[in-house]
This record gives structure tokens, sequence and C-alpha cells, in this order.
């Protein structure tokens, strides 16, 4: 609607394809990136995926993991990939699949925090150390996580909102564009999964 009338739209986490529509994202790919090596470097080399629903976060995130073992000639088959919903349940429902294998992963890395969340309790509540018997990290750095001590991306929220009013007023002012723009993310390292010293 607000495009067909030529009124201006910024929009967040989607790269829309329009002459009026200016995308801020956060770069999932290189923050991903960044996790991923970190985890090798700490000596990690058996590693599950929990994907969430197939958006272009979920998409981006797992082509990095993907590229990252890869380069690292770190093996990675389809029958370590597991699919979730975003949700709480769906990440206890794969530390459930992942408890009956003979030889659970090194680490699961979820797509966001809210499945890596409900994998940490569903382990806890069975005993499963973290991150002795398996690490377990996410992507959002939502508040709970940081109570849960959870290994996540922290994506800067405040930030993106100030670029995107700000692009907002440049646009209403002809002084701005409707280039795309990408904004960085960096791993917080907590205790659910372990790591070099330089990365505390």
């Amino acid at each position: 609607l607000f495009r067909s009338k030529g009124i201006p739209v910024i929009v967040l986490d989607r790269m829309i394809a329009h002459p009026r529509i200016k995308s801020i994202v956060v770069n999932n790919y290189a923050a991903e990136k960044q996790l991923i090596e970190g985890l090798i470097e700490a000596g990690y080399e058996r590693f599950s995926f929990l994907a969430g629903l197939n958006t272009v976060d979920n998409q981006d995130r797992y082509a990095a993991f993907r590229d990252v073992l890869k380069d690292h000639d770190l093996p990675f088959s389809r029958s370590q990939l597991y699919e979730g919903d975003w949700k709480e349940k769906s990440g206890a429902q794969a530390a459930r699949i992942l408890m009956l294998s003979e030889e659970m992963p090194q680490v699961l890395v979820c797509a966001n925090d809210m499945m890596a969340l409900g994998a940490i309790r569903h382990f806890k509540q069975n005993g499963i150390r973290i991150p002795d018997d398996i690490a377990v990290v996410g992507f959002d750095d939502v508040i709970i996580s940081r109570y849960a001590e959870l290994t996540t991306v922290t994506v800067p929220d405040y930030e993106r909102g100030y670029l995107a009013a700000q692009a907002l007023i440049d646009i209403i002012d002809a002084k701005g564009d409707f280039d795309s723009v990408r904004i960085g993310a960096r791993v917080k390292w907590r205790k659910s999964a372990k790591t070099l010293a330089k990365n505390k």
C-alpha cells in the first residue's frame, strides 16, 4: 500500500528490491562465520546445526556455518542438520533426538537463541552438562540468553533502529537514498561453549 502510493519505506531484516524501499539488515553471514571460526579455534570439530524457518536470515547463517566447516575440512552430513521453527520447543525436540544418537556432536549450533535455550533446558533436565558434554550456541542475544550464559551473536537493535529512523528522515528531506545497508554484529562468548582466552 505504502509503496504503491510512492511513500518511502524502511524495512529491517528483509532485502526487498524496490526503488522506494530501503533495507537495513544485519550481516548474518559474517557474524555466524566469526562464531563458527571461534568454536573451531577452541578445538571443536563435530557440529550439528538446528535451522529455523526458511528465511534469508536462516539461509545466511547456515551458509556461513557450512562454508567455515568446509574451509577447515571438517565433515558435515545432511543427517547432522535438524529442522526447527525458531521456537524453544523445537530446540528441546532437537536435543531429544541428539540424545538418542550413538555419538552426540560436540556443538549444537542453533539459528536463534530460543531454540538454543530449549535445547539447553532439555539437556540439563536429562543430566547432560553444558558445555562439558555438549556446547550450545545461538544467534540474536535475547535478554534471557544473558541469564542462561548462552554464547550467541549480539544484534545491535538500538543502532539498527537509529539508522532506520535517520534514513527515513534523510529520504523525506531529499538527502538520502534507497541503497540497502548491512550492519555488523558481534559474537558474545559465554559459558555455554568453551572458548579461547582471547575471546573472553
